[in-house]
């Protein structure tokens, strides 16, 4: 039986190309945090305050404060790069119309130790009125929790940046603790493919700065 074609990486090349960005959550803003775990086996978090970078974006960049698939992405030591989106019922991604209005999730399991795990971040209530990069607050609160059933684990507090830096990108296909794997494999590899054709397809990143 021939192969299947590969659509997937020219298919995220072109739009990657076509934005000179990220083929999708072009649009965000970095952040400075600290998440605070306790001792939980369900995933190989760190236990005790860790500091992180992480970036808050719009899944498939709407201008201003439209709805979108919101994005939460932060680097663990190892590295370990996690990317939440907006999410219902575990798998079905969801546009939320504020930072604080979504439940966001891993959308695919952890494969850990035998068993599939979902990582969610629930944000604490908060003043922002849209889904506006600009209207993000100076501090966002989350309460991470590990599934199912869920229960929580710990804290993420992030505060968003004004100012370039540089800072890595993420990539959570590639970057990941030993033993700990994406669910279902062929997801996982259609992942792989499509974060390589955005990167192929993109120009150096750029910090973004806030969108009106």
């Amino acid at each position: 039986m021939p192969a299947v074609p590969d659509v997937v990486e020219p298919a995220f090349r072109v739009l990657a190309g076509a934005r000179d960005a990220r083929a999708l959550h072009p649009r965000g803003r970095w952040f400075e945090g600290t998440v605070s775990v306790t001792f939980d086996p369900a995933l190989p978090l760190p236990t005790g305050v860790t500091d992180v970078v992480g970036r808050l974006s719009k899944g498939a960049g709407t201008p201003g404060g439209l709805p979108d698939v919101l994005g939460l992405a932060f680097r663990l030591p190892g590295p370990w790069d996690v990317l939440l989106s907006t999410s219902f019922a575990r798998v079905l991604p969801l546009p939320a119309r504020t930072w604080s209005s979504g439940r966001y999730g891993s959308i695919s399991p952890f494969r850990w130790r035998g068993r599939l795990v979902w990582l969610a971040a629930v944000p604490d209530p908060n003043r922002a009125g849209s889904a506006s990069l600009g209207d993000l607050p100076d501090e966002l609160g989350f309460t991470l929790e590990v599934g199912g059933p869920w229960r929580p684990v710990g804290r993420l507090v992030a505060r968003p940046l004004d100012v370039d830096r540089d800072l890595p990108a993420l990539d959570p296909v590639r970057n990941r603790p030993p033993g700990l794997g994406l669910a279902p494999a062929v997801l996982t590899r259609a992942r792989e493919r499509a974060y390589r054709g955005s990167r192929r397809g993109r120009s150096p990143d750029p910090v973004t700065a806030p969108d009106a």
